[in-house]
């Protein structure tokens, strides 16, 4: 129990932007420990880290929506004091400026907004289930692995790469990542595949070869 404990403390701490070694020598573990626990637990440190993240901007007021809100109530100010204004007095260019940077942070603020019809939202959600589905399924084998004391050889398989390619493409639909970022994350994704494929061939082949030099003995 305190393992478990000293471990989601050691997440807390690294999602606060502790470094490693402050990290490992607060909770007395070597730094061998922590940088171990630093591969198994980086998914939770990096969904805490955001979870951090977007509390320390909604305190701030840094949010996307709180940003358009507060240019929105000086764009107002600047159109009414506009309206008083003779245009041929001269500090009235000087507002204009001002409303135009405005204008121009406003639409850098402003988020894609995309409706997606029924087929689509479906076809999102289908998606979405397909990949929870082969996350899960690939949990049972981890733990029934370790069930079996077995540690792994750390090999990639190609099933794995196809839940690389349905999750990349799932994000590209939720409009999470572009069209080139996705393109990117495929094409490195391919090159693992073809990766794959020669080291089985060259397997085979070395098993034919070593059948070869048996029958000839």
């Amino acid at each position: 129990m305190k393992d478990i404990e000293t471990k989601h403390r050691f997440v807390e701490l690294r999602a606060q932007g502790k470094s490693l070694r402050a990290a490992a020598d607060e909770l007395a573990v070597g730094l061998q420990t922590a940088a171990r626990w630093e591969r198994e637990l980086k998914e939770q440190i990096e969904n805490l880290k955001t979870v951090e993240l977007d509390a320390l901007l909604e305190r701030h007021r840094l949010t996307v929506h709180a940003q358009i809100e507060r240019y929105g109530v000086e764009l107002t100010r600047l159109n009414e004091e506009l309206q008083k204004r003779d245009l041929a007095d001269v500090p009235t260019h000087k507002l204009y400026d001002i409303m135009i940077k405005l204008h121009a942070r406003v639409d850098g603020a402003r988020p894609v907004l995309t409706l997606h019809d029924d087929d689509e939202i479906a076809d999102q959600k289908a998606l979405r289930e397909l990949v929870a589905s082969r996350r899960a399924r690939k949990a049972s084998e981890a733990n029934a692995r370790a069930g079996r004391q077995s540690n792994g050889n750390g090999t990639v398989h190609a099933d794995d790469l196809v839940t690389l390619q349905l999750t990349t493409l799932q994000r590209l639909r939720a409009g999470e990542i572009d069209g080139r970022t996705a393109a990117n994350e495929m094409a490195m994704i391919g090159s693992i595949f073809k990766g794959i494929d020669i080291a089985d061939l060259q397997t085979r082949l070395e098993r034919i070869e070593t059948a070869l030099e048996k029958d000839g003995a």
